[in-house]
């Protein structure tokens, strides 16, 4: 997939500057296309989605391309780690600047933290069930799940149909808590500028408010 999307991401940008590419046609044969018209903005920015494998920030660097990710299952100084990485990546790519990292956070900002905690608690709660694959990142931290860390680290989706009910609605409230604590742009104003403040320590260059 990653392969593709680089080939892709080539294609686009060669259209994109006014070049050919060669295609197949629908009866098989080669044929040159461009595009028209032609785009005001000379250069097209891109964003590389990834959801913290710091080989997707390498490729993105090598790339020239800007990184958009989130802090499910990555921690603020995690990804202050694999930025340095992309940095570096993007600078040895020739690209100009130094490339943009986009951090996606959900947002709900307020005069009461506790207040605004119970408004999210559900609507959070039902985002997380949602996916098994976005709770299974927080399962190696949840002290319910058998006591057992080893089973936690190899669960999947499967895993997750076998809980019971109870089982079910105390891990998705143990993310909520920590996603709530860790992972969000939500609260009193004090509360979120002390998480802007990790961010841009991190070397994030935006936040991406997700409101949902």
């Amino acid at each position: 997939r990653k392969q593709i999307m680089v080939e892709s991401l080539q294609q686009v940008r060669q259209l994109w500057r006014g070049e050919t590419i060669e295609v197949t046609n629908g009866v098989g044969q080669k044929v040159s296309v461009g595009t028209l018209p032609r785009p005001i903005q000379e250069h097209l920015p891109v964003w590389v989605t990834t959801a913290g494998n710091v080989e997707t920030y390498l490729e993105a660097g090598r790339q020239g391309a800007n990184v958009l990710t989130h802090l499910l299952g990555q921690s603020v100084e995690e990804v202050a780690e694999k930025i340095q990485a992309y940095r570096k990546a993007y600078q040895q790519s020739g690209a100009p600047g130094r490339g943009q990292v986009t951090l996606m956070l959900h947002t709900f900002v307020g005069d009461d933290t506790d207040e605004i905690r119970e408004i999210v608690r559900q609507p959070m709660v039902e985002y997380l069930r949602s996916s098994a694959s976005l709770v299974k990142n927080f399962v190696s931290s949840w002290t319910a799940y058998r006591g057992n860390a080893e089973s936690a680290a190899d669960a999947d989706g499967d895993e997750f149909s076998k809980l019971s009910k109870e089982d079910m609605d105390d891990l998705l409230n143990f993310s909520f808590e920590r996603y709530f604590e860790t992972s969000g742009l939500f609260g009193a104003e004090d509360r979120c500028m002390e998480m802007l403040r990790s961010v841009y320590a991190a070397d994030i260059d935006e936040v991406a408010c997700l409101i949902d």
